[in-house]
């Protein structure tokens, strides 16, 4: 299990934060000043998360 840091990939109106990725009862979402550590993920939520950045134009990386 590892935590993941997401944000906005680069398009010139950055520059964007990495935040936490937190699980909610919706899905996945990024972390706010109110919470700033991410959940653990496992590989499956991991490559959930992994298609859906990509989907959308985020970046990711593993912090942990």
């Amino acid at each position: 299990m590892a935590r993941y840091q997401t944000r906005p990939r680069e398009d010139g109106r950055g520059p964007y934060r990495w935040a936490h990725v937190v699980k909610t009862p919706a899905g996945f979402a990024q972390g706010s000043i109110y919470r700033q550590a991410g959940d653990e993920l496992d590989a499956n939520e991991a490559r959930e998360l992994r298609g859906l950045c990509d989907q959308h134009g985020f970046e990711l990386r593993r912090v942990s």
